[in-house]
């Protein structure tokens, strides 16, 4: 059975008998729906994205459709996980292309739009209406629509538009969220976890949903981030995907939005504690120690040092364990410098020694 930690917890509580009963009551289980029932529901939504009048609807049809599948995927049985992912459905492509369609949403203060002003944006604006952005999104299984999404000029010269920009919201907040939960309950099963890490944009998509102003979605997304780069291999995808997000959101450095989160999100401990968790699996579990080196210092750059040393008086034990196991396993390039220093002159030494010894031997059989 696909659980959560705490309900794992609760069940390893129970006797035998009662496990074995709750393993049979699940096989008979009814499935509500087939997995095709979904994926066709999410595949129309890709096809007829845009404005039209029935957005709103078809917005609050898929929040609800997202929802069903996050269930559906978390407690029917196995078996319905792997017909959603066979390759007839290809259930995690279809997931990840509207994952990258919902972070073409519009993300424009809603307010500011509706008394006449526009935000201004430095990167290049590219111009095209919420129409011209949703077909992008649909056209496109990779990261086109999120890098068309940097930076484009809304035409909001009627009511019409102006409601369509709310609709989005609603699907920047909503279904991105549950598109990371779906995500989740896959990669909680071995075969789920196994397409993600091999999935040509999946753990990409994931991580631009660190955009998404709802902390506890960027908890969530750290958590499968941190899950990814604990595996072989995972390290590379995951410095991989920060690179395709600095390249996406057009950061100066990488980390770099990641870290202005981490600064500003001060009100969520949950988000915190992730946050302090995928800094540390990032930087402390490469064993090459120059390239852990470069990372802590990618970190320090971005001003982690000095904010740790203000979060020392936080009163969140969980905080306190990500931040003190961070600073224990810190390199202090000073140190090692001294050390290497050190190092080489001992070295020297020995040379001389070695030198005189060998003078000293010369002199005795003379």
């Amino acid at each position: 059975m696909n659980l959560p930690p705490d309900k794992v917890k609760i069940l390893s509580q129970y006797d035998n008998e009662k496990k074995w009963d709750l393993i049979c009551d699940q096989e008979r289980f009814q499935v509500k729906n087939p997995p095709s029932a979904y994926l066709e529901k999410l595949k129309s939504y890709l096809d007829h994205g845009g404005v039209s009048r029935k957005f709103k609807r078809r917005v609050q049809e898929s929040t609800q459709i997202l929802r069903e599948l996050e269930i559906s995927l978390r407690t029917n049985y196995i078996g319905w996980a792997q017909e959603f992912l066979n390759e007839e459905n290809q259930g995690l492509d279809v997931l990840v292309d509207y994952l990258s369609f919902a972070h073409s949403a519009v993300t424009y203060d809603v307010d500011s739009l509706d008394n006449g002003v526009l935000p201004t944006d430095k990167s290049k604006i590219v111009d095209k209406s919420v129409e011209d952005l949703s077909r992008s999104a649909s056209n496109s299984p990779t990261h086109s629509a999120s890098k068309a999404s940097k930076g484009f000029t809304v035409r909001f010269n009627s009511l019409q538009h102006r409601k369509a920009l709310r609709n989005s919201r609603v699907v920047q907040t909503d279904d991105v969220h549950l598109c990371i939960m779906c995500l989740r309950a896959i990669m909680n099963y071995q075969s789920g976890f196994n397409l993600v890490m091999k999935h040509p944009c999946c753990v990409n998509e994931i991580t631009l949903s660190l955009n998404n102003r709802n902390p506890r979605t960027k908890a969530l997304v750290l958590e499968l981030l941190a899950a990814v780069c604990l595996v072989r291999g995972g390290h590379d995808i995951i410095l991989s995907a920060f690179d395709n997000f600095k390249e996406v959101c057009g950061e100066k450095s990488r980390f770099e939005k990641l870290m202005e989160y981490f600064c500003h999100e001060d009100s969520n401990i949950d988000f915190m504690v992730a946050c302090m968790q995928f800094i540390n699996i990032v930087v402390h579990s490469v064993e090459n120690m120059n390239f852990r080196v470069h990372l802590q210092y990618e970190f320090t750059r971005h001003g982690l040092d000095e904010y740790l040393e203000k979060l020392k008086f936080t009163e969140s034990d969980r905080l306190l364990v990500q931040i003190q196991a961070y600073l224990d396993n810190v390199f202090d390039v000073g140190v090692l410098l001294e050390d290497a220093e050190t190092k080489n002159a001992l070295l020297e030494h020995m040379e001389e020694l070695q030198e005189h010894n060998t003078q000293v031997q010369l002199i005795r059989q003379v």
